[in-house]
């Protein structure tokens, strides 16, 4: 990997992040075309549906009368060589006369999974693949869980006092992060297509659970109620913000309940639950409902971890379903990220040797 590469291939992965939020289910995807040693053209995956992030960089280069042929390309996922909603991005590729594509990662897809390379490779392109793929598979997490299992990925987002209180013994949360924290927060909705919480979070807080930052797409609100606890306080003449904008399911032991005000499911079981959220197209959940998150916890694919400056020294703990008889057999969790937020902070962590497994 020549400096260049890694030069070319860093901008194509900031221009892919500009895609979060927006392409769900699809990847997030960045390209950059180089024609002696010239930026020309820039592209990304800017909505589902749309164009493809190369046929955007090769309109751009055109759109600012630069000829691509004999041109490079560099691009954070491989080409697609199958018709979806857009035509196969490899085909473009090899008709524009691109020399040399550099790949950061191959597409897990099934329906591409190295043809697009080969296709371009049996054209004369030379082509390589490897390039940051560390990165670009981490930036692409979301897709490559559900693109190969159709199961969501599994984000849970805690706010915790410095002596590791959710809340306190009242139930009192807000606020114990500071405002940084908060757009924080906002960040992270805006990458996961469903918000989760929990009955008690919608009755206690009356959050909106969507995303604040501007231009940001609408939120799936996904509600464990297990006995329509909502639906009755909604019958009885409570209004709830969650209503006003996004789509809304419960999943509930009582759906007859819900029966005119929103979709509903009777499924209680966490596995089922983002089974079914995988069936109905659902790629991402941020979990941040407190007492929920245990639930799932042996099922998370990643932690978000922030901590405020204060003690509570009692109150309501985030990990309370898991019992370590001693440390040897404590969960290990990956650290990924410590990232100062004002007077906050926020860990990024993934499941380390073996889940995070949940005291059954």
């Amino acid at each position: 990997m020549s400096i260049e590469d890694e030069r070319f291939m860093r901008l194509a992965l900031e221009l892919a992040k500009r895609g979060e939020g927006w392409v769900n289910p699809n990847p997030v995807v960045g390209a950059v075309i180089v024609k002696e040693g010239k930026i020309i053209g820039l592209g990304w995956h800017q909505r589902f549906g749309e164009k493809h992030a190369e046929v955007v960089a090769i309109e751009d280069a055109k759109r600012n009368g630069y000829d691509v042929r004999g041109a490079m390309m560099y691009v954070t996922l491989e080409p697609c060589s199958h018709w979806g909603k857009q035509p196969p991005c490899a085909d473009r590729i090899i008709k524009e006369g691109f020399k040399r594509v550099v790949v950061a990662m191959e597409d897990p897809n099934p329906l591409v999974a190295g043809k697009g390379i080969e296709k371009m490779r049996k054209a004369g392109i030379e082509v390589e693949v490897g390039i940051l793929e560390k990165e670009a598979k981490r930036l692409n997490e979301i897709f490559i869980k559900y693109i190969t299992t159709r199961i969501p990925f599994v984000s849970i987002k805690f706010a915790l006092t410095l002596d590791g209180f959710i809340a306190t013994e009242s139930g009192s949360s807000q606020w114990i992060t500071g405002e940084k924290a908060r757009l924080k927060v906002q960040e992270l909705r805006r990458r996961h297509m469903a918000i989760m919480v929990g009955s008690g979070t919608v009755l206690a807080d009356n959050p909106r659970l969507n995303c604040r930052l501007e231009n940001c797409p609408e939120k799936i609100k996904v509600i464990l109620d297990r006995s329509g606890r909502v639906a009755k306080a909604i019958k009885a003449g409570r209004r709830f913000k969650l209503f006003e904008d996004g789509r809304i399911m419960f999943f509930t032991e009582k759906p007859e309940l819900f029966k005119g005000i929103a979709e509903a499911y009777p499924i209680t079981e966490p596995a089922e639950i983002l089974r079914k959220l995988g069936e109905l197209g659902i790629d991402s959940v941020l979990i941040e409902g407190g007492r929920i998150a245990c639930q799932f916890l042996s099922l998370a694919d990643k932690f978000y971890l922030f901590y405020g400056p204060k003690i509570f020294g009692n109150g309501i703990k985030p990990f309370e379903c898991l019992k370590a008889e001693n440390a040897n057999d404590a969960p290990m969790l990956e650290i990924e990220l410590l990232e100062m937020l004002g007077e906050s902070f926020l860990v990024t962590t993934y499941p380390g040797d073996g889940n995070v497994q949940r005291n059954r």
